[in-house]
């Protein structure tokens, strides 16, 4: 459930992940939809229904310092967080389509705990802001389990969410039953590969949105096969999957012969993942909030810490032969 927003203030850093809004009908005439890529507390709930690890994944992610007084000391930077030695390390960055203007740049891996996976992001946002978050995925079942986000300037912490999927603990009095598969109001591009679950030509799925305590946001998402991507890090057979706001979702109470007006207008966004494991997210192009410009996200390069990082020429020459090496990203974790 959702503890904490602070929606207003990140809408302004331009976060790289979706964001979800509900329209209202002032809206609906200029803007129907809001997307993205993400006040909280350092209070750690008790574990629930949700939590597949309980405890011991808690007790992890405090003395990894996701969690707790280790996210929001008074100076950090950007290598507050670390990814561990032999693990892949994903770079990208987001650009708005009008200008070129460099909006954020991001480091993103994944760290597996006992039967989930953590994936974490350090966003760049300007000279002196980032954002740490990371995602709880379980690894045999959709959803997210646990998510939290910290915006830093200057090295000193500012704001904070924390969110954490336990309807049995947190279930409003008069709020409608949330879905088992919940993810929280912000999202990484990963989940809409991970609702698909086999990631493959004509994949279906579902990805749910929190967005208040008492309601939740559908995404509807599907794959295609498409063409060779092309991207800094090099060029790559991809998989291309599309995201789009289930409006029954956001007005289940307004006509059908309503929502079928408003759903052709409804913004979509498109993502191409790499076709073959580890399935790296290599390219996004859409808008990330309500009235806000074109922008596209690019793999930029990857590398296993430790070892010389992936250039554009090397990434030509691999992306036609076998990406087996990657340690823990064999497949997609669901």
């Amino acid at each position: 459930m959702l503890v904490g927003q602070e929606l207003g203030f990140k809408m302004k850093t331009l976060s790289f992940r979706f964001w979800i809004l509900i329209p209202s009908l002032t809206v609906l005439a200029a803007v129907l939809i809001l997307w993205p890529a993400v006040g909280g507390t350092d209070v750690v709930l008790a574990p629930g229904t949700e939590s597949s690890a309980g405890g011991a994944t808690d007790a992890w992610l405090v003395t990894r310092g996701l969690i707790g007084h280790g996210m929001i000391g008074e100076q950090s930077g950007t290598d507050i967080i670390t990814p561990p030695p032999s693990t892949e390390v994903d770079e990208t960055q987001q650009t708005e389509d009008g200008t070129g203007e460099l909006l954020t740049r991001v480091k993103s891996w994944n760290e597996m705990v006992d039967d989930d996976t953590i994936h974490i992001e350090v966003t760049t946002l300007s000279t002196y802001q980032f954002e740490v978050a990371f995602w709880l995925f379980p690894n045999h079942r959709q959803g997210c389990t646990m998510y939290q986000w910290t915006l830093y300037d200057h090295g000193r912490a500012l704001q904070n969410t924390f969110w954490r999927n336990d309807a049995t603990v947190l279930r409003l009095a008069g709020a409608a039953d949330l879905p088992h598969d919940l993810y929280p109001d912000s999202v990484p591009w990963v989940a809409f590969l991970r609702v698909l679950g086999a990631p493959r030509d004509g994949a279906e799925g579902m990805l749910h949105q929190q967005i208040t305590p008492y309601s939740y946001v559908g995404q509807e998402v599907w794959a295609n096969r498409s063409r060779q991507i092309t991207v800094p890090a090099g060029s790559f057979p991809a998989l291309k999957v599309t995201a789009q706001v289930d409006v029954a979702t956001v007005m289940p109470n307004w006509p059908r012969f309503v929502l079928h007006v408003i759903e052709p207008v409804v913004p979509k966004n498109t993502l191409y993942f790499q076709a073959a494991p580890p399935y790296r997210l290599l390219k996004q192009e859409g808008t990330t909030f309500v009235g806000g410009p074109q922008v596209t996200t690019e793999l930029i390069r990857f590398y296993i810490t430790g070892a010389q990082p992936v250039v554009a020429a090397a990434a030509v020459s691999a992306a036609h032969a076998p990406i087996a090496a990657v340690p823990g990203d064999a497949s997609i974790p669901k």
